[in-house]
């Protein structure tokens, strides 16, 4: 399937959650398969007029995003992942969210 991108231009992202790295089921940070790069949770409040929502991202990058909570943000390539999963029975979904990076907003010259 290809790459959802979404359009962030309406959006107003904050960090709600300082990045961490992202486990696997052993406890070891999880590497991206293509880049090798390490990935990044963070959770990012997504603001639209008259509405808010808590996602969570992960990032993927080389180092850790530069970002802490109440912080302005900018997803880079932010794109949704649908997923599926069945196990034992029971049909899960949903959809994930992956970005390139999260471009620090400066709040100081508004």
């Amino acid at each position: 399937m290809g790459r959802l991108l979404l359009d962030t231009s309406r959006v107003s992202y904050e960090v709600s959650v300082n990045p961490v790295p992202k486990l696997d089921q052993n406890g070891q940070q999880k590497f991206d398969r293509e880049t090798k790069n390490p990935m990044w949770t963070v959770h990012l409040y997504a603001l639209v007029e008259g509405s808010a929502e808590v996602i969570n991202v992960t990032v993927v990058n080389p180092v850790m995003p530069p970002v802490t909570v109440r912080q302005p943000v900018q997803p880079v390539d932010l794109e949704a992942l649908p997923w599926v999963n069945d196990r034992d029975g029971k049909v899960r979904s949903g959809v994930a969210f992956r970005a390139s990076g999260l471009t620090p907003l400066d709040t100081a010259a508004a």
